[in-house]
């Protein structure tokens, strides 16, 4: 048998999510800087996000919607382990799989707005899903910053 505690001094509070410091904000954004800079350094040149017309933004975010929708991102529901994989489950294989699609589809958009395409092309060769994910997440994060802006 469980007891409630009925005095108010006995009561735990409840668990309080800390904000993180401006310092470890800073921290982390100077981090993903310096991992964007080793991971797309040497890319040629992508149409900047305030050069996006309708059918780039759309684009973008129908990869986004479509990876969603399939599962992709899918993990283990409480936001830790959402991109890794036990290839050994099955339903981890297809998230997977799906997974490789969406990084597939990164590619295949940067190319469309790569300012030449065939430096492009060439740079992509032998390129990582970190690389793809990296410039996804540049994207993501500027043109989010654009719709907030606009509003």
């Amino acid at each position: 048998m469980t007891t409630t505690p009925s005095k108010p001094q006995d009561r735990k509070a409840p668990a309080r999510s800390k904000a993180p410091k401006p310092s470890d904000v800073v921290d982390a954004e100077q981090e993903a800087a310096a991992l964007r800079e080793e991971l797309l350094g040497d890319m040629p040149p992508l149409r900047a996000p305030n050069r996006f017309r309708l059918g780039h933004r759309n684009d973008f975010e129908n990869l986004t919607l479509d990876a969603a929708k399939s599962g992709a991102f899918d993990g283990n529901g409480d936001g830790d382990g959402m991109l890794e994989f036990d290839t050994s489950k099955p339903e981890d294989i297809e998230r997977f799989q799906k997974f490789k699609a969406f990084v597939v589809s990164i590619d295949a958009w940067a190319e469309s707005i790569a300012d030449d395409k065939d430096a492009y092309a060439e740079w992509a060769v032998g390129k990582t899903e970190e690389h793809f994910m990296a410039l996804f997440i540049y994207y993501r994060d500027e043109l989010g910053k654009s719709r907030s802006s606009a509003s």
